[in-house]
């Protein structure tokens, strides 16, 4: 079922619904309203009694009887349905109108009222003389008789019941007609209403269909409501997919890349080593390279499962509180057989202890990597500083050095894998572009950002910021989910 019918249906049914409560609504109200209309209209006749003598008043007709049903003398009736002639008056109710079935099997509604005594048309000088309506005297109940006297006069007002039950058979039969032909109309208006509300979304769900893996965009219904703002927020997330389709494919080339080379080397490696016999000597040169063609093997391929992980998978449940300037201090001693060891320098900070909770081989992992890319892009004999500090919602690191420098426009990328600036590949120095996409990934996990700030020809500053915990009570020191920091320049 197309989603136009289920609207369309769902629109009929709904419909239906109000139709057919409006119709059993008016319905009852209109029976309703006739029978009142009939009853006071029965009820103004015997008000008006006697001053309009008539027996018979546009559809109404009255009469006199006494209790036992004679009509008395002088009534008007000659000629006109007598339904009440010969019936015993004494069950029918007094002042409230009743229905009865006649002789001839017709229905009749009757108001029926006692009166006093005396000639019905003119003998009464209280009744015609003066002109005034008989006054209505309280009834004892059981006995239907006033408190003083018990009249003997009875007079009744009666019309035939069958015209308004003509009308309201008349209702029953055009209303379910006219809910039916409203119902028709709608369901063949709104089905078109309902196509062409839902054509744009018809049109996204096809060109959705034939769009291409790589490249496509959902067509802007132009409409300025939900599903506009529904393209636009599909469109958002089909540009996000394509940019890390693209960047998937860029580092599986790229990663594919490095791996070929050192591959490539330890394979020839091999192969010279085996075309003649060697010393001792030179096969332990040839194992020498070999394992250092492993070491940068294995570096590669660690650093690119750590940068193929998922977010959820790089988190880290495991950290340790500790001192972010003693550790660095102490971490840099494993520098001293380096041989720019003697121009690594760390300053320390005057205030508060920088205490930070992290993973302490991962954050080895970051320093490591930005001092040898600062001992890579400076000139021996320049100082590289590292210093550690406190602020009052973070704690900072930082390795400074004195090389080339970075220019701008390359700033944006250079946390980006396998990504190297002009200048660096120009001055041949070896690498594969990952350290630096290493070291952002270790911040992020740790819930911390890495930033980068940089002159030509004066040198480059890289920042760490990490999450503050309490400088006392350990307890208080454990936080399970730091809030993250957003770099900041300065």
């Amino acid at each position: 079922m197309s989603l136009v019918t289920r609207v369309s249906v769902a629109f009929l049914v709904a419909l239906a619904l109000a139709l057919g409560g409006f119709s059993a609504s008016l319905y009852y109200l209109a029976g309703l309203r006739l029978r009142l209309a009939l009853d006071q209209e029965l009820e103004a006749t015997l008000d008006r009694f006697p001053d309009r003598p008539e027996g018979q008043t546009g559809r109404v007709t009255w009469a006199i009887y006494d209790e036992s049903g004679r009509r008395a003398e002088g009534t008007p009736g000659v000629g006109r349905p007598m339904v009440l002639d010969g019936r015993d008056l004494g069950p029918l109710a007094i002042d409230v109108a009743t229905t009865i079935e006649g002789a001839d099997g017709l229905r009749w509604r009757v108001l029926a009222r006692k009166i006093g005594g005396g000639r019905p048309h003119g003998g009464s000088p209280e009744a015609k003389g003066e002109g005034r309506r008989p006054e209505r005297r309280p009834r004892d109940e059981h006995k239907g008789a006033t408190a003083h006297e018990r009249p003997s006069r009875v007079l009744a007002a009666w019309s035939s019941i069958e015209p308004v039950e003509a009308e309201i058979r008349w209702l029953a039969a055009i209303l379910p007609l006219i809910s039916v032909g409203l119902w028709t109309l709608a369901a063949v208006i709104g089905r078109h209403f309902a196509r062409r509300a839902l054509a744009p979304l018809m049109l996204m769900a096809e060109s959705a269909g034939s769009m291409p893996f790589d490249d496509g965009r959902l067509p802007s219904p132009g409409t300025r409501d939900e599903l506009e703002e529904f393209a636009r927020s599909f469109n958002g997330l089909l540009d996000r997919l394509y940019v890390a389709l693209e960047r998937q494919k860029q580092f599986t080339g790229q990663a594919s890349h490095q791996l070929r080379t050192p591959l490539a080397a330890l394979i020839a490696a091999i192969e010279v080593a085996r075309r003649r016999r060697r010393t001792v000597d030179e096969h332990e040169r040839v194992l020498d390279r070999l394992h250092d063609d492993a070491g940068r093997l294995w570096r590669v391929i660690e650093a690119l499962l750590f940068l193929a992980r998922a977010d959820a998978e790089a988190e880290l449940p495991n950290l340790e509180r500790m001192d972010l300037a003693a550790w660095a201090s102490d971490h840099l001693r494993a520098w001293s057989g380096h041989d720019r060891a003697a121009d690594l320098r760390f300053e320390g900070c005057d205030g508060d202890p920088p205490w930070t909770r992290a993973h302490q081989p991962l954050i080895g992992q970051l320093l490591d990597n930005l001092l040898e890319n600062a001992c890579k892009y400076s000139e021996p004999g320049t100082p590289i500083v590292v210093r550690a500090w406190s602020e009052p919602d973070a704690v900072a690191l930082s390795v400074e050095d004195r090389g080339g420098g970075i220019p701008n426009g390359e700033l944006p990328r250079i946390f980006e894998p396998f990504y190297r600036a002009e200048s660096a590949r120009r001055l041949g120095h070896a690498g594969v572009g990952l350290g630096l996409a290493v070291a952002h990934r270790i911040a992020e996990a740790h819930g911390g950002a890495i930033a980068v700030e940089s002159e030509p020809g004066r040198g480059s500053r890289f920042l760490l910021r990490l999450p503050r915990v309490p400088a006392s009570g350990f307890a208080t020191a454990v936080i399970d989910h730091p809030e993250p920091v957003r770099p900041t320049s300065g």
